[in-house]
């Protein structure tokens, strides 16, 4: 049986696992993602878990998973606006050095969606579009069993297609951004503007005020259910996926969302994108990048 050193770096936390090819995680743990000195210390970090592996697992090679802007076939990581310092780092041939093994690097939102595809919501389907609700809009494409990556690595970025013409101003530099209008932090701004106040609330608690029937509540998530259904049925007209997966904190709420997320983005879809097209929810939830990593590891491996 083969196992994979696998690693999903995020901004506050690096989670990390031995991946058997059955679907097995064995020595799962989490580690704090350092905030200074990263070029220094997350190899480190990786390299140490690696060799503590090594100790118990034959491990083939390494699979990473990491927020930011990624190019796999250079194993660099382009741009990171989570992890100070992250920017420009080439971090699978530093791992390589440490290790002597071969390694591979993927965006998380990628690898979730791999990772899916194996395991999850989108088993046994070639024609994927995964989106991630959070602070921002994070989003994956498989077409034919690949994954889109464009010209230079930066296919994806769904969260940043303009859905209101002259809309709201985005980080990105853009105006009227997907991510501005159906993340999970819109939610939030959505429900402040209603309320009067910058009350300090998050998603959660948005959604426990809905089940206790608040107005304001319920008022600011129909505008996010609304906003998502766009960029949803945008999606089904460019790719035609065969499912449109939906991952993030927000969808803890289960079939409740899924349901009202359905009704909404058949009332505006094309009639024949109806049944070819399906919105599910995430299954793998915060194991969905470890996953996805060992798929990747697989599929391509650079030193």
């Amino acid at each position: 049986m083969g196992y994979r050193a696998c690693f999903d770096i995020g901004g506050t936390f690096i989670k990390f696992a031995v991946v058997s090819e059955a679907g097995e995680l064995f020595l799962q743990g989490k580690t704090e993602t350092p905030t200074k000195n990263v070029t220094m210390y997350i190899p480190q970090i990786l390299s140490e878990k690696v060799a503590y592996f090594r100790e118990y697992y034959p491990i083939e090679n390494i699979g990473i998973s990491s927020c930011g802007i990624v190019d796999h076939n250079k194993g660099v990581i382009l741009f990171s606006a989570n992890i100070e310092g992250y920017s420009g780092f080439p971090l699978a041939h530093e791992i390589s050095e440490f290790t002597g093994l071969s390694i591979s690097v993927e965006n998380d939102v990628r690898s979730a969606c791999l990772g899916e595809m194996w395991l999850g919501a989108a088993q046994g389907k070639e024609n994927v579009v995964l989106l991630t609700l959070g602070t921002g809009v994070g989003g994956a494409i498989i077409q034919n069993g690949r994954l889109v990556s464009g010209a230079g690595n930066l296919a994806g970025e769904l969260g940043h297609m303009s859905i209101i013409h002259n809309g709201e101003n985005c980080p990105c530099g853009g105006k009227g951004c997907f991510e501005r209008y159906a993340s999970t932090s819109s939610l939030i701004r959505y429900y402040q503007t209603i309320v009067g106040q910058e009350e300090s609330i998050d998603g959660k608690e948005i959604m426990s005020k809905i089940k206790q029937g608040e107005t304001a509540a319920i008022k600011a998530y129909q505008e996010f259910i609304d906003y998502l259904s766009t960029g949803l049925v945008n999606i089904a007209h460019l790719f035609n996926p065969e499912c449109i997966i939906i991952g993030g904190g927000i969808t803890e709420q289960g079939e409740s969302f899924i349901n009202e997320v359905n009704s909404k983005y058949k009332e505006k879809v094309m009639p024949l994108y109806r049944e070819s097209t399906k919105i599910v929810l995430a299954e793998l939830h915060n194991d969905a990048a470890l996953y996805g990593a060992f798929v990747h590891a697989g599929n391509f491996v650079k030193n």
